[in-house]
């Protein structure tokens, strides 16, 4: 599992985040869930929740993945100077997006396995 390095997170700090919001930011960016953020971080999940208001609220957004989207335009310079392969980060938030995306379609929309088939 990728683990966030010092300028990543001092990158996502600009966005006017605590240490710990940029924290909760990487690791939506990475596509994982409250509930798994809670797992990693060692916090309860209501907490994580909190930071996850706070972040979208902080970042004028509506959604994680448009926090998540964010994120990723913060961290592109620092992704590519760390020498960090931009390609999987840019893959996680295509698979991010197809999450979300599955979880507002059905299973039968002609768009929904169009999308499935694409990304497979």
């Amino acid at each position: 599992m990728p683990q966030p390095d010092r300028r990543t997170l001092e990158a996502l700090a600009s966005l006017k985040l605590t240490p710990r919001e940029a924290e909760v930011l990487f690791w939506i960016s990475e596509g994982k869930s409250n509930h798994d953020i809670s797992v990693i971080l060692g916090a309860s999940n209501g907490t994580i929740c909190k930071h996850v208001e706070h972040i979208l609220c902080k970042l004028n957004v509506e959604n994680r993945t448009a926090a998540a989207v964010i994120a990723h335009e913060t961290c592109w310079p620092t992704t590519q100077r760390s020498g960090n392969r931009s390609g999987q980060s840019r893959a996680a938030l295509v698979v991010f997006v197809a999450e979300q995306l599955s979880e507002l379609w059905s299973d039968s929309c002609e768009i929904y396995n169009a999308v499935t088939a694409l990304i497979a």
